[in-house]
């Protein structure tokens, strides 16, 4: 039988890597029949003892090690063995796991068809991230832009940028963290354009999952 969403189990000390999510990490969870679970944070679905998309934990430490080394897929299927569709799912799965529960959320975040999506970059205590901005305040930034000038989101966004990227231009936003040297963020968005034409290409919804990846490599 399946619990309500208001019985979501949770434990204070877990030691089984079972009770975890293996999407986000989360140890919220809803239980379903026959012993699957259901994540309450991003509704991922698994089964206890089993590891995503039936891989061993050899094949995912190797798939692993390969893709901190930035190998291409086609190059991890071929040192694992694995068929190259499976490689890809796994990558993917991956990638949401680095971007975290937002994931979903945050691929669809570009915009309409019509526009090209805006990155927003921020810089904070030594750790540097990029994210598709939320469609809510890329009209504003948009708008700005247009207007000629200084982009800055509206009051009330929890979310502040240092700047953003629209149509491959580097803007520095109003709101950017006091004492943020602007060198600092271009130096960090050249790395990321670097990864995304070596690319040749990523898909619009995949979009956050990379920024979430190349984030994740130039902080280590």
């Amino acid at each position: 039988s399946r619990h309500s969403p208001n019985h979501a189990t949770r434990r204070a000390e877990i030691d089984d890597e079972d009770d975890r999510c293996p999407r986000c990490g989360s140890d919220r969870f809803w239980t379903l029949d026959r012993g699957r679970r259901r994540c309450a944070r991003c509704r991922c679905d698994w089964m206890p003892g089993r590891l995503p998309l039936r891989l061993t934990r050899q094949e995912w430490t190797a798939l692993l090690r390969w893709f901190a080394r930035g190998m291409p897929s086609s190059q991890i299927a071929e040192e694992t063995g694995l068929e190259r569709k499976r490689v890809l799912r796994a990558l993917t799965l991956t990638r949401q796991a680095i971007a975290g529960a937002d994931a979903t959320a945050s691929v669809h975040a570009g915009g309409t068809r019509a526009e090209r999506p805006i990155v927003g970059i921020t810089l904070e205590r030594g750790r540097a991230d990029a994210k598709v901005v939320p469609e809510t305040q890329a009209v504003e930034i948009r708008r700005a832009i247009r207007a000629g000038k200084r982009p800055g989101p509206a009051p009330g966004h929890e979310v502040r940028y240092d700047a953003v990227v629209h149509r491959g231009r580097f803007y520095r936003l109003k709101s950017a963290h006091h004492g943020t040297a602007i060198g600092e963020l271009e130096a960090f968005w050249a790395y990321i354009r670097q990864r995304l034409s070596a690319k040749g290409g990523i898909r619009r919804e995949r979009l956050g999952l990379y920024l979430a990846e190349y984030s994740w490599r130039y902080n280590r």
